[in-house]
């Protein structure tokens, strides 16, 4: 099969995700199962534990012109865009465009899943492309050989805040 793998043409007006907001699931705020190998559909993906692309949209994530260049020299926004490691995924997606679509285990690329919705937990660039390149070219948003973590948010009062983590080890520190 012929696949389009251009995700840098993509005209953003033409894919009604793109200013979708992928939230942050910090994972001391959940319960998890057993991670089993499995499906998931990109188009239900909400969010991630990885704070640098939390609050970004899909759309400020998509590979800029240049990137399957590597044009770093003369294209500075190829060097400093929303993937870190865009160039090097977008140019494996052109060599092996069938690794979105393939059902072979995928190393690396997990999700926990918390009701319906599902986190990006490792393959942030991954998801970000694949997701792309499957609606470019008119297929379900639906990866197959990744790493599902069945997960539950825990209730308020079991998450300890970030801040009270850092006060309690300054308390403890003291101490000594």
């Amino acid at each position: 099969m012929s696949w389009n793998t251009f995700l840098e043409g993509v005209d953003l007006e033409t894919v009604p995700f793109s200013d979708d907001v992928l939230s942050y699931l910090d994972a001391r705020s959940i319960d998890v199962g057993d991670p089993q190998v499995g499906s998931v559909d990109l188009s239900k993906v909400v969010g991630t534990t990885h704070r640098d692309y939390c609050g970004k949209t899909w759309g400020q994530l998509k590979p800029v012109p240049g990137t399957s260049e590597a044009d770093f020299i003369s294209n500075r926004d190829v060097a400093f865009q929303g993937l870190k490691r865009a160039v090097g995924n977008i140019q494996s997606l052109e060599r092996n465009p069938d690794y979105y679509v393939s059902d072979e285990e995928k190393d690396h690329w997990s999700f926990y899943q918390v009701g319906d919705e599902y986190y990006i937990s490792s393959g942030n660039n991954r998801t970000v492309i694949g997701r792309l390149f499957l609606h470019l070219n008119g297929r379900k948003e639906i990866v197959h050989g990744v790493v599902v973590t069945p997960a539950e948010l825990k209730k308020e009062s079991e998450v300890e805040p970030e801040h009270l983590s850092l006060i309690s080890r300054l308390i403890a520190w003291f101490r000594i």
